[in-house]
């Protein structure tokens, strides 16, 4: 009986050991299959479409573009930037205080100089001129009379003159007629002071009630309205503010090796961020002669002309300025650049395979950089893929056949996961060259992709 179960035993076990045996082989089987379907190259055949394994070793191909070094003409410029400003803000206030009984104008309006821009109350100041009016008139009444006494004490004293000649009158009572006549002259020209105090009290009211009329001391557009009908207006407060727009103004930074070299006159194109597309044409019109001790700048102003009313205040500018020097020079395709930390380089193919080549670069110009070294005239760069190639990558030229290569832009490498490339990354923003970042300001575009 203990036989027999140890028998039955045995079969099951042996039964599940085959089971497991012939799923092992299939799960093999599978692999294999798998292994040997990726192995063959897409397309069945080399320089066919996509970027299998090409030719012998099996590396994998980057399908990439190339440019060439060429000989050009390179200008050295200046990139400035700066916020547009009206050439003339004032604002206008009234010169005395009282409430506004009329405003004529209002924002976006143009305005001539002198132009009446706003009425104040002056109720109190024509009441003031109607009483200095009386005064005159009083003055003018005193005047009169001191005039008249003193025409009666002349004739009185003359003839008391002729009496002292003849010995009727002493010449005690003649004393007392000249004080008498002297009294009566003074009183005259208190009288007639007293009129000129009067009147220039009248002036001065005038010039008060002009004052409550307030005109625009230049033509321009209103900017700004402070102030409405019914406000107490004051010396410090701004009814309004014009502006003048034609021409606008950029005040901008120039680095101190730049700004020496900066001449007034000298035309500089301008472009806004706001308005794409559009150029303007600019000139300079003043260089400070004082630099930022902190920056070392030095501040440039730029005019532009605003027939069109375009433009305006506080809109972003960018100013390129040439500085009127122009050389021959070796230019590399701004789309080859790399950098490896601080260090520039290009792509190279030798041997079909991907090489880098560190380079010194200069300005840069549009879509070229200057290079000053590491590179010749013909020699042929990696472009577009240029961040998906790193050292020693099998490499083709779109549209050159030949094995791993293909006509067109397959899908490159043709493994999962298409690399970034290993020790060369793009390059930094304009403004920066070989060995590091610049000053703010300084000549020329260094160069970037």
């Amino acid at each position: 009986m203990a036989t027999k179960f140890k028998f039955k035993h045995f079969l099951i076990i042996l039964f599940f050991l085959g089971l497991f045996g012939f799923t092992g082989y299939k799960v093999y089987k599978t692999i294999k299959a798998k292994n040997e379907a990726a192995a063959t190259p897409s397309g069945g055949a080399p320089g066919g479409m996509g970027g299998g394994r090409g030719g012998p070793g099996g590396g994998r191909v980057q399908q990439v573009q190339t440019g060439l070094i060429t000989n050009g003409k390179i200008s050295e410029k200046v990139a400035l930037t700066g916020s547009l400003r009206p050439k003339q803000q004032v604002d206008v206030n009234p010169r005395i205080s009282g409430r506004i009984t009329q405003i004529n104008v209002d924002v976006g309006q143009l305005v001539a100089r002198g132009t009446l821009i706003a009425t104040i109350e002056d109720d109190e100041i024509r009441q003031q001129i109607e009483r200095s009016k009386a005064s005159i008139a009083v003055a003018d009444a005193s005047i009169a009379q001191r005039e008249a006494e003193l025409s009666n004490a002349k004739v009185e004293l003359d003839r008391r003159k002729q009496l002292v000649k003849d010995g009727v009158l002493s010449q005690q009572e003649l004393d007392g007629l000249e004080m008498r006549h002297r009294v009566a002259a003074s009183q005259l020209e208190l009288a007639r002071a007293q009129r000129r105090q009067t009147e220039a009290e009248q002036r001065e009211l005038n010039i008060r009630q002009s004052q409550t009329r307030v005109f625009s001391p230049i033509a321009g557009i209103v900017a700004r309205r402070q102030l409405d009908l019914g406000a107490m207006a004051g010396a410090n407060t701004p009814i309004v503010t014009i502006v003048s727009v034609s021409p606008m103004v950029i005040l901008a930074n120039a680095a101190e090796q730049d700004i020496s070299r900066i001449k007034k006159g000298a035309q500089v194109n301008v472009t806004i961020d706001s308005l794409p597309g559009q150029k303007f044409n600019g000139r300079v019109m003043r260089i400070s002669p004082l630099l930022d001790p902190q920056t070392r700048n030095g501040q440039v102003e730029i005019e532009i002309p605003n027939t069109g009313g375009l433009l305006k205040g506080e809109m972003f500018a960018r100013v390129e300025l040439n500085l009127g020097s122009e050389r021959e020079t070796l230019l590399l395709p701004r789309d080859a650049l790399v950098y490896r930390g601080e260090k520039p380089g290009v792509f190279t193919i030798e041997a079909d395979k991907a090489k880098f080549l560190e380079v010194e670069t200069g300005l840069a110009q549009e879509d070229k950089v200057e290079v000053l070294g590491g590179l010749k005239l013909g020699d042929k760069v990696i472009t577009q893929g240029v961040n998906l190639v790193k050292d020693g990558d099998r490499v083709a030229e779109r549209g050159a056949g030949g094995p791993g290569g293909g006509q067109g832009g397959g899908r490159q490498g043709g493994g999962p996961g298409q690399q970034q490339a290993q020790g060369g990354s793009q390059s930094p923003p304009d403004g920066q060259k070989q060995g590091g970042p610049e000053q703010p300001g300084q000549r020329g575009q260094r160069p970037s992709q």
